[in-house]
């Protein structure tokens, strides 16, 4: 499964994966000022537990490095797995005091 990537003159973007001529889990981000708000996380139900939210979480991540950005993880997903691990995405990880809730993508964390 290979991970591809799109962003459009709006600084709207995607990382996804299609196979067999269909998307099958994507990661929908959104970049202004240098900072990269990860928004959505989603993988076909059917696929889900297979690690592939996982994969382009990863492709985010370092995307968001080469780039320079900072990230906003407004997705549940992504929220949980900077909680998990906030040491190792101090570089990346754009805070504030009114913190995102994780709730913009209506993907409960698993806990």
């Amino acid at each position: 499964m290979e991970i591809q990537y799109r962003i459009d003159e709006k600084n709207q973007g995607s990382f996804f994966i299609n196979q067999e001529g269909r998307q099958i889990a994507e990661l929908d981000f959104e970049v202004k000022d240098n900072v990269l708000n990860a928004y959505h996380t989603g993988v076909r139900p059917e696929l889900e537990g297979q690690g592939i939210a996982g994969r382009l979480f990863d492709e985010m991540v370092k995307y968001a490095r080469e780039k320079g950005y900072k990230v906003i993880p407004t997705c549940s997903y992504i929220l949980a797995k900077f909680r998990r691990h906030p040491e190792d995405f101090t570089d990346i990880w754009y805070r504030t005091e009114d913190e995102p809730t994780g709730e913009a993508c209506g993907i409960k964390p698993k806990r």
